[in-house]
């Protein structure tokens, strides 16, 4: 069997890129379900959610400069 190596900093990165993404969308839905989206535009929910997709995938990309490790 292989062992494990530990997490490189490129995997790191994932997932640090796919917590940001994730906690975008928890935070749209907490917004939505808790009642405080009726106080903000419709526009603000959608710029929150795109910013959030926008740094993850941002990082994700940044993530590919790191030399993958064997």
């Amino acid at each position: 069997m292989k062992k494990s190596k530990g997490n490189s900093k490129r995997t790191i990165i994932q997932w640090i890129a796919f917590v940001i993404v994730m906690l975008t969308m928890v935070i749209r839905l907490v917004l939505l379900l808790s009642g405080m989206a009726r106080d903000l535009e419709y526009s603000t929910i959608n710029a929150i959610t795109w910013t959030g997709f926008s740094m993850g995938i941002t990082v994700l990309l940044v993530s590919y400069l790191f030399p993958k490790e064997n």
